[in-house]
């Protein structure tokens, strides 16, 4: 009996002992490559295109990343389309997005088919609103194919 719960014990501890490794890589170099793929894709670079609107200002180019019907979520936040992003929070992230320094961490661009998915990581420094910003961000965007272009349909993002 002793040695089934001893037994038990071990594994337990060999299990835990690999899930609080589990998100750590084994080799930061064989990851160095993979940190930035498929920003070269027709969908990438809608999605490139849509922040460098947003940093330059360009109010019109940044709707025309956007599907009428995207769904936005930040923080407690949510837009149901493009058109209550556009009254609410495009000036405001415009404005933000030209004040500071984003530097991006990774990102992921992965097609299928008529959907893609964006995946990035960043971290963003500088004054704004007379406080200094110094914060890490996660971004998920969902595009899909509508009538041959690539066109935003959620955006997630977390700071």
């Amino acid at each position: 009996m002793k040695n089934i719960y001893f037994l038990i014990a071990f594994l337990s501890t060999a299990l835990l002992s690999v899930n609080a490794f589990a998100h750590e890589p084994s080799n930061t170099n064989e990851l160095s490559g993979k940190t930035f793929s498929g920003l070269n894709t027709e969908a990438g670079r809608t999605v490139l295109s849509f922040h460098q609107a947003l940093s330059n200002g360009q109010a019109e180019r940044v709707m025309s990343a956007l599907s009428p019907d995207v769904i936005i979520l930040e923080g407690s936040r949510i837009e149901r389309s493009a058109e209550e992003y556009r009254q609410h929070h495009l000036q405001a992230d415009m404005r933000f997005s030209s004040a500071v320094e984003t530097t991006t961490i990774e990102h992921y661009v992965r097609v299928y088919g008529d959907t893609a998915v964006s995946i990035s990581r960043s971290h963003t420094v500088g004054p704004y609103k007379g406080k200094q910003i110094d914060q890490q961000g996660n971004e998920t965007l969902v595009l899909k194919r509508i009538d041959g272009d690539w066109m935003i349909s959620h955006i997630h993002w977390s700071h």
